[in-house]
């Protein structure tokens, strides 16, 4: 499985490279089940294909995971090795994107009333967002309704083992101890891309593939820029590009109850599992 993430991250990087390529928005409309290629139906791909028509693309592993038929979507296609590719995918549903536009509109517009500035604190609302996760799903705050909630920071190229990586793993690990206690129904986990212009869906999946993860309560958040700078702000996680790391940045790790308030903070990176399920123990028995 290591060696397929491989593959997805050159593969994606070659799109966000000097390379060229097209932008392309289709349908797809079939999935082939032996070669991870998918067949897309398009409108006219200016200076590639200008004709409307179909178009049978490589895809990598987390795209083609998630590609169904009837899926609308967009991304860049390349070439390389003569084969057309198609990375950089991003869910293109124009209702979809609608509720999401909507919904994060409001993150930025002062509450008439509201006192609450600078960093969220013990107490405080979380913010309303909505964003993709990995599965290529619209997360919104309905989803996090009555829910628990556990959430962090990560990126997939991350290149410190104790950073994205070593939090993921514990994550899984506390998805995995919640499972075993039968409480995971009433927790959402969720880690937030610090690295958005690469982290679509498909890679976020296959990043949390490696790891083993139930897809269904463990997410992976990706989308707009400027709303995942928003949220990471008022949070309080710095971040800014690096050469060495590609990015370098803080660490929080909030737990928020089921009124969608701060329940604990954690900063750093060396959160402790026990720490953590156990708060999430004491709220849950309170709720029940």
């Amino acid at each position: 499985m290591k060696a397929s993430i491989g593959i997805v991250l050159a593969w994606s990087a070659l799109s966000l490279s000097g390379e060229e390529s097209w932008n392309l928005t289709g349908t797809v409309k079939s999935v082939h089940e032996d070669n991870s290629a998918i067949i897309i139906q398009h409108e006219g791909i200016p200076g590639y294909a200008e004709e409307a028509g179909e178009l049978e693309l490589a895809v990598d592993e987390g795209d083609y995971a998630l590609a169904s038929e009837g899926l609308k979507i967009r991304g860049k296609l390349i070439v390389k090795d003569d084969r057309p590719f198609l990375g950089t995918i991003w869910p293109a549903d124009e209702k979809t994107e609608r509720t999401m536009t909507t919904i994060n509109r409001d993150l930025t517009r002062p509450k008439i009333g509201s006192v609450n500035k600078g960093h969220l604190k013990v107490g405080d609302e979380l913010p309303r967002f909505a964003l993709y996760n990995q599965n290529g799903d619209l997360v919104t705050p309905a989803d996090l309704e009555n829910k628990v909630v556990v959430l962090n920071f990560i990126f997939t190229r991350s290149t410190v083992p104790s950073m994205s990586a070593a939090t993921a793993k514990r994550m899984a690990e506390l998805q995995d101890r919640l499972q075993e206690a039968k409480l995971l129904d009433s927790v959402v986990l969720l880690s937030l891309s610090l690295d958005p212009e690469f982290d679509t869906p498909g890679i976020c999946y296959s990043y949390l593939q490696e790891k083993d993860v139930d897809h269904d309560s463990y997410w992976m958040l990706t989308g707009s820029r400027k709303t995942l700078d928003f949220i990471t702000k008022k949070i309080g996680v710095v971040s800014a590009p690096s050469e060495k790391t590609i990015i370098n940045h803080s660490m929080v790790l909030l737990i928020v109850d089921r009124e969608g308030k701060v329940f604990h903070r954690i900063p750093g990176t060396r959160w402790k599992l026990e720490n953590v399920y156990g708060r999430l123990e004491i709220l849950l028995k309170n709720w029940n």
